[in-house]
């Protein structure tokens, strides 16, 4: 089941890329010809998000690769480093469209609003199809080529509201005024994006996990005395590890402890347990050990 689920997520991504790569060269033209930012900010926009659907792609087969033993936790963060890679795209793209935005506001060209209207409508429509093949993907990397679709399609959006704007009032300043609000969305996504995957390059406990409910499960295990050194991190399949030393009262019934620790962790959805077992006498005289409430 997973292998058909990874051979479909890789074909859309594929499908995904040859359809953006294909309008971005529309787009560029339909831009250029037309005279508007908001058309050649979201052009540039589907640029980069060739960029990021072939860095998705290429991620997401590296991540396949299996583990040696110079690689002992195989490739699983590629797809972490490309997201982040994405999110750092976002962040220049949101920059240059505000550059241009504001000398575009000084100064508005003349822009031809049926163009917009005709390529904007085409945009959106190929963003849409893109994000239904996308959307339910859960991992990281593919959440963030989301992201720059999601940016286009709103960018799209944009460029229909300006272009009929433009052709019925001939009002021209619309077209940089709302190429503003595509840049802060972008901005928005590129700093969820580094922000999440620098959490977990870093380790960081995820967020959706209570430290405190774990150590209450570990504590509240019969022969467990105590616990310390508790470490929690996501893993790059989006599953939940710990780690822990945990003092018992007795180590001749390790098995048993170690069976009721595995099973109260795994149903709080920690789904890799490492464990390892200390007598009270040797641990505490190397830590300070605080005892469990039982």
């Amino acid at each position: 089941m997973s292998g058909h689920h990874g051979h479909s997520h890789h074909h859309h991504l594929d499908m995904a890329l040859g359809l953006t790569a294909l309008f971005a060269v529309v787009e560029f033209a339909g831009g250029w010809i037309s005279n508007s930012l908001a058309l050649l900010a979201d052009a540039v926009h589907m640029s980069s998000d060739v960029v990021a659907l072939g860095l998705a792609a290429f991620a997401g087969r590296l991540a396949m690769r299996p583990a040696h033993s110079g690689m002992t936790y195989g490739y699983g963060r590629a797809r972490v480093l490309a997201a982040q890679a994405n999110g750092v795209a976002l962040w220049f793209l949101s920059g240059w469209i505000v550059w241009e935005a504001f000398g575009r506001l000084i100064d508005p060209p003349e822009v031809r609003g049926w163009i917009v209207i005709a390529v904007g409508f085409a945009g959106l429509v190929v963003n849409l199809v893109i994000l239904k093949w996308l959307h339910g993907e859960h991992d990281i990397n593919t959440r963030a080529a989301y992201w720059h679709v999601l940016g286009d399609a709103l960018g799209s959006v944009a460029a229909i509201v300006a272009g009929f704007v433009i052709f019925f009032s001939g009002w021209m300043p619309i077209d940089p005024i709302l190429s503003f609000l595509v840049a802060g969305i972008l901005a928005w996504g590129g700093w969820n994006l580094l922000r999440e995957t620098t959490a977990e390059l870093m380790a960081a406990a995820p967020s959706d996990v209570d430290l405190q409910r774990l150590e209450n499960i570990m504590c509240g295990t019969e022969g467990v005395d105590s616990t310390h050194h508790v470490h929690v991190w996501k893993l790059p399949d989006g599953g939940r590890a710990l780690s822990a030393h945990v003092v018992v009262e007795n180590l001749l019934h390790w098995d048993q402890t170690l069976a009721a620790l595995q099973r109260g962790l795994q149903e709080a959805g920690v789904e890799h347990v490492t464990l390892q077992p200390e007598s009270a006498d040797e641990s505490c005289n190397h830590h300070c050990c605080e005892p469990c409430n039982h």
